[in-house]
């Protein structure tokens, strides 16, 4: 897959023009695209307590293949409610649309499904509560980042929910072309991997913001700018 190296000039790439419009792809397809996403997420946590099951159920495992078993089952589950739980906050209407969501809850959710990555976590962003809209972006954003950083780095979170800036750096940094389309509004044969990227794109130009994407000396920077937080 195609790896871009930007400089400041990408965040203007990001900005909506006349040519790109939400009709580019209808509600439908994008909410199959989005279960499609969520679905690959778990396919291997949810596999893995498969696995485990049966190897339980064998009565000729002896009992070191067993408590591998349970190790793999405890894995699953975990990886799984992880990742639930980030999806229910940044793809789910959790509270109702409208809603206000705690950033402590959100904070937690994104810890959580870090430890799935190879990326650590520095959240400097206030508690308290804020548009779901706002912490939708966030989360998706935030996520994006960590797959950045394949070999592992940081990512942090500066600002406040309505103005911030996610930074992933690390060993190796990359910024996927059909990342930046999805970021732009541009749904041309977009992944199901990327469908999350295009609501969030969808989010903050709906409420008048921006946002943009930008890889420069190693480190690839995320910012949005949601009015009305």
């Amino acid at each position: 897959m195609p790896m871009s190296q930007f400089d400041d000039s990408t965040a203007a790439a990001l900005e909506p023009t006349e040519t790109q419009s939400h009709d580019d792809i209808d509600a439908l397809a994008l909410s199959a695209l989005l279960s499609s996403r969520v679905c690959h997420d778990l396919i291997n946590p949810v596999g893995a307590l498969g696995s485990g099951l049966e190897v339980l159920d064998d009565p000729a495992m002896d009992a070191s293949m067993q408590e591998a078993a349970m190790d793999l089952i405890r894995s699953g589950a975990q990886k799984a409610i992880a990742l639930l739980t980030y999806a229910r906050l940044a793809y789910g209407a959790a509270g109702g649309f409208g809603a206000q969501i705690s950033l402590e809850d959100a904070n937690k959710a994104l810890a959580s499904v870090f430890e799935i990555t190879k990326a650590d976590l520095e959240w400097n962003i206030g508690g308290g509560y804020a548009p779901k809209e706002n912490v939708k972006v966030l989360l998706t954003l935030a996520y994006a980042a960590a797959d950045c950083v394949p070999r592992g780095g940081t990512v942090a979170i500066n600002g406040d929910i309505s103005d911030f800036a996610i930074s992933a750096a690390g060993k190796k940094v990359v910024l996927q072309d059909d990342l930046v389309r999805a970021l732009s509004g541009d749904t041309t044969e977009i992944m199901p991997k990327y469908a999350p990227a295009h609501i969030a794109w969808r989010l903050v130009t709906d409420a008048g913001g921006r946002i943009s994407a930008a890889l420069e000396n190693e480190t690839v920077t995320f910012s949005a700018v949601i009015p009305g937080a």
